[in-house]
């Protein structure tokens, strides 16, 4: 799995963020900022994370108001709810507005992740070969005249 470049970890509980950014290190990322409110993590958007763990349920602004805000910023972000609940109506609300998946917390924490990772690693790489560069695309149009 390649590394995804910058990581973002969301959660208003100290013991599930050390563990996210644990599991993340444990599978090869290095590059991880862990955020203990939305508002912060908001406020940090301009380091370009390329994906998002992010509570559902935080104390200051709701996972979903983040995720809304996130997505309004860079709608390429990948963000990946993570809740303690398992309910499939905040799950689809969370999908509604542009989460990449729904985690929820709770055994097999490092597995999940995983899974998640190797999605969006496929997805990045196929976007990379599928989106010709700019060099690419100059130069098609010119032998096509």
């Amino acid at each position: 799995m390649q590394n995804l470049k910058k990581i973002f970890v969301v959660d208003d509980d100290l013991f599930s963020l050390n563990l996210y950014r644990q599991e993340l290190e444990n599978l090869g990322q290095s590059d991880i900022s862990t955020f203990q409110n939305g508002s912060i993590c908001l406020y940090n958007l301009f380091q370009k994370p390329t994906i998002v763990f992010l509570d559902y349920y935080m104390n200051d602004i709701s996972g979903l108001e983040v995720l809304k805000k996130i997505k309004r910023f860079d709608p390429n972000i990948h963000v990946v709810m993570i809740s303690g609940q398992e309910n499939a109506q905040v799950a689809v609300e969370a999908m509604k507005y542009g989460a990449f998946d729904y985690l929820v917390k709770g055994d097999n924490e490092g597995e999940k992740i995983s899974k998640v990772l190797n999605r969006i690693s496929t997805i990045e790489s196929q976007l990379k070969r599928s989106m010709p560069s700019f060099f690419q695309r100059f130069f098609a149009s010119k032998s096509a005249n």
